[in-house]
């Protein structure tokens, strides 16, 4: 083994060890990633349960107002032909 080769394997261990010490505080673990994608899962799905649901209440609302409508016309159209 040359002596590069030697002073290579002392010193690069010892330069990521220092640097990974530098730069610790700004890392992310996978596990807070992993966390902080779970959590804004679970936030959107429920946003978008809650959205679905609006959406089909004020479907329903809408299917009665329309019956509503075919109701009223039907009760005009039967005034109309008494007259």
């Amino acid at each position: 083994m040359s002596l590069y080769q030697r002073v290579k394997g002392y010193v690069r261990p010892r330069a990521v060890r220092r640097l990974d010490d530098a730069l610790a505080p700004h890392y992310v673990r996978q596990e807070q990633v992993a966390r902080a994608l779970t959590e804004l899962t679970r936030l959107l799905t429920d946003r978008f349960d809650a959205e679905a649901e609006a959406v089909a209440v004020l479907g329903q609302r809408v299917a009665a107002l329309g019956a509503q409508m075919e109701q009223l016309q039907s009760e005009l159209h039967d005034l109309r032909s008494r007259s």
